[in-house]
């Protein structure tokens, strides 16, 4: 069974570059722009028994929650959830002491394949075991 992934950006770029990179990757993919949406997404999959594997978080989105407040509310819904930050950004507290911040993992911007393929797919691993 293929590992579920729930990616939250504002870009559409990102989301599409990241939805095509973990499908290549095998991995099922939700994307979505909007935190709270992304919130309630996570919340009804985890009351119908079927939470997502992992959420790559966007650290800053104009008009909605960010990826450190996204992952405080994850962590009350969800205490195993597996959440990586992304940004461009790679001096902010958030991608360099991520652990502190309940994050599970950074990927740095502009994501690529091999980023994922660096970061992502390895913390991913001890899942599909």
């Amino acid at each position: 069974m293929k590992q579920t992934v729930l990616v939250v950006d504002d870009d559409d770029d990102v989301l599409f570059l990241v939805e095509y990179a973990l499908k290549r990757l095998d991995f099922d993919v939700t994307c979505m722009s909007d935190a709270a949406q992304a919130l309630e997404a996570y919340r009804r999959e985890l009351a119908d028994g079927h939470p997502f594997d992992a959420v790559i978080m966007d650290l800053n989105i104009p008009g909605s929650i960010g990826g450190k407040e996204l992952v405080a509310r994850l962590r009350e819904l969800d205490p195993t959830a597996r959440a990586f930050v992304s940004s461009g950004y790679p001096d902010d507290p958030c991608m360099t002491d991520y652990q502190r911040f309940g994050f599970t993992g950074a990927i740095s911007k502009p994501v690529t394949y091999e980023e994922l393929l660096a970061s992502f797919v390895p913390a991913m691993r001890p899942m599909a075991e």
